[in-house]
């Protein structure tokens, strides 16, 4: 199966759906884990500042409504008082080892306007510095460390007096989610490329019926062409013989029903031909891959088709080609069947008086060997079936031309084997331009 194209192409299609869909729905699985454990960090931070905040309201309300004095208040909490015009924030307090984990919680007192009266806990060079009068705050500091500050107001006898702002440092909160980020990353990746193995192994599993049944049918098809090709020929060589060996025959009626037998004959064997050469394609039983000159090989093909377009009255020539030789990797045989099927078909589609072009160049990877006729066009919906096969796009002049539509498939299929490929543009009335793409060699 790996070495048909069409199948393999399937199987990487389908296996990069199943791994799109599986990594899309474990990345919103992992995105949801993380919004869930992250809530729950912060509701859990957020509860106990509430409860710090409520069990200080509840001590500092005796405290005021005994003394009233701020220093007292500041006392019974350990908090560092903030004289008038002094900026508690360019005050530090003695400093401590450097192996001692700073204070998570920080408190401040705040008078009815918002001023700073006093505060404690962390080393006041430390505290976030924004001062606002909100419930709930996220503030970063001058270090770049994130807190969560809750505001209580405080009152006396129903009247507000102040407020109090307890914080805590969020470093744990955000080591933690870190480490959580990176385990799910790490996680989804392996995940991820479980998936993408478990895909392709599946895909390749679901496909196996589907090729079995291909098989048999391509081989099917070869048995059958290779079978009918004895028979056609014995009844094709017999009815020359009759129309030799009894010359009489010639015009009557009954030699006028041995021609359209010979006819049709000729024309099932060159169907059969086609047929078996497809199922030994869609095999890869091409023959041997050889460095072939494509300046040499289009000379060729020139000449013994000149003929062809003598007898339909088209002019065939050559415009131009490359300085230097064009050399490709391929089976020479098949590249020969490729353009001349193409070549053939232009001198159909062109009628008499017009001209078929064949050009040869080149870019930095790939050789470009391009067939332009004046011929009747292909309307743009019939192009992109025409490579289909027993496609044909005009039913009576492939008649009269003895067409199967199954020449354009075969060119493409060699095309396809030789790591190449055909494209066309056309217009009605206008001719078409067949362009055939191939790597050069090396």
């Amino acid at each position: 199966m790996e070495q048909n194209r069409l199948f393999y192409l399937s199987r990487l299609r389908l296996a990069c759906w199943y791994a799109g869909v599986m990594s899309f729905i474990l990345g919103l699985s992992s995105l949801g884990v993380y919004q869930v454990v992250a809530h729950a960090y912060r509701e859990s931070i957020d509860e106990g500042l509430e409860s710090v905040a409520e069990t200080l309201d509840r001590s500092l309300e005796p405290v005021v409504q005994e003394s009233g004095s701020l220093q007292h208040v500041a006392r019974h909490l350990s908090l560092k008082l903030c004289a008038e015009r002094v900026n508690c924030f360019t005050q530090t307090t003695a400093t401590k080892p450097k192996t001692v984990e700073p204070v998570n919680y920080y408190m401040r007192l705040l008078d009815r306007q918002g001023k700073l009266l006093a505060l404690g806990g962390l080393q006041l060079d430390q505290t976030p510095r924004t001062i606002q009068i909100e419930n709930w705050q996220t503030l970063i500091n001058s270090s770049g460390t994130r807190y969560r500050q809750i505001e209580q107001p405080l009152y006396l006898k129903k009247n507000l007096w102040g407020y109090l702002q307890v914080g805590r440092s969020l470093s744990d909160l955000d080591r933690h989610l870190t480490v959580l980020r990176l385990i799910l990353l790490i996680g989804w990746l392996a995940t991820v490329l479980l998936v993408v193995w478990s895909s392709w192994w599946l895909a390749g599993l679901a496909m196996q019926p589907v090729y079995r049944s291909y098989q048999q049918m391509q081989q099917f098809t070869a048995d059958a062409a290779h079978e009918f090709r004895t028979p056609l020929a014995a009844i094709q060589s017999t009815v020359e013989a009759i129309l030799t060996l009894h010359g009489q025959l010639e015009g009557s009626e009954i030699g006028d029903k041995l021609a359209v037998l010979k006819r049709q004959s000729k024309r099932l064997s060159q169907l059969v031909g086609d047929l078996l050469l497809l199922a030994r394609i869609d095999g890869r039983l091409v023959g041997q891959f050889s460095s072939c000159c494509l300046n040499d090989l289009l000379s060729d093909i020139i000449e013994e088709l000149a003929f062809v377009a003598v007898e339909a009255n088209v002019t065939l020539v050559m415009q131009a080609q490359p300085q230097e030789l064009l050399y490709v990797k391929g089976n020479e045989e098949q590249l020969y069947r490729m353009i001349s099927n193409l070549i053939v078909n232009a001198i159909q589609a062109t009628p008499s008086g017009g001209k078929v072009s064949l050009l040869l160049t080149c870019n930095e990877r790939e050789a470009l060997i391009q067939i332009q006729d004046t011929g009747v066009g292909i309307a743009p919906e019939e192009q992109i079936q025409i490579f289909n096969r027993f496609y044909r796009v005009q039913q009576d002049r492939s008649r009269r031309t003895g067409g199967s539509g199954l020449g354009l498939p075969i060119a493409a299929a060699i095309a396809q084997i030789h790591r190449g490929s055909i494209s066309v543009q056309s217009q009605l009335g206008q001719g078409s331009t067949f362009t055939v793409r191939l790597p050069l060699e090396n």
